[in-house]
C-alpha cells in the first residue's frame, strides 16, 4: 500500500506546483490590471484642470459674516428681487453663502442685504441672470421665505436652489 501512495506522488506535487504557479500567474496579472487601472486614474486627475469650475457638484458655505468680494473677481452682481430668506429664531442667521467646487474654485456668493434683500456676487463667467427664474420659483417652493431651520433653512435653502439651478445636468 505504501508503494502504491508513492508512485501518485511525483504527479500530486507536479498538480500542486501547477496550481501555485496558476495562483501566482492569476495574482501578478490582477495586481497588473489594478495599477494600470489606478494610473489611468491618477492620469485623468491630472489632465482636468482645477482651475476650471466644476458645476456638478457645488458645495455651499455659510458665513454669519457678510462676504464682499474684492471688486476686480465679481464678474457681475445680481439682484434676487422676489426672493426671500427667513431669519433664524435660534442661532444668528447666516449673511453669506458660498458656492464653489471641490477645489475651492468660487461660482457665487449670495448676500443678504442689511434691508434683506439677497443679493448674487457672480465670480465665474456665468449668466446667473437667466437663472433668476428658476431660483425664485425654487425658493417659493421649498418655503424658503419662511423656513427658519439653521442650516438647510433662510440663506441655506435659496443656496440649495441656486446649487440646483447651476447643475448642468438640469432641464430647463
Amino acid at each position: 500500500m505504501r508503494h502504491h501512495c508513492t508512485r501518485f506522488a511525483p504527479a500530486k506535487a507536479a498538480g500542486m506546483w501547477g496550481l501555485s504557479v496558476g495562483f501566482l500567474a492569476l495574482t501578478i496579472l490582477m495586481s497588473h490590471a489594478f495599477v494600470a487601472q489606478r494610473a489611468a486614474n491618477v492620469a485623468l486627475a491630472q489632465a482636468t484642470d482645477p482651475d476650471v469650475l466644476d458645476l456638478t457638484s457645488l458645495n455651499i458655505r455659510l458665513s454669519q459674516r457678510a462676504i464682499h468680494p474684492p471688486k476686480h473677481l465679481v464678474k457681475t452682481v445680481v439682484e434676487l428681487p422676489h426672493v426671500q430668506a427667513a431669519r433664524a429664531r435660534i442661532a444668528p442667521s447666516p449673511k453669506s453663502a458660498v458656492l464653489e467646487d471641490d477645489h475651492h474654485n468660487r461660482a457665487l456668493i449670495l448676500s443678504v442685504l442689511d434691508d434683506d434683500r439677497l443679493q448674487a456676487h457672480v465670480l465665474d463667467d456665468l449668466d446667473f441672470a437667466q437663472h433668476v427664474p428658476f431660483v425664485t420659483a425654487c425658493a417659493e417652493n421649498r418655503g424658503c421665505a419662511f423656513d427658519r431651520r439653521p442650516i438647510t433653512g433662510g440663506l441655506g435653502c435659496v443656496a440649495i436652489c441656486v446649487q440646483q439651478s447651476l447643475d448642468p445636468s438640469r432641464k430647463p
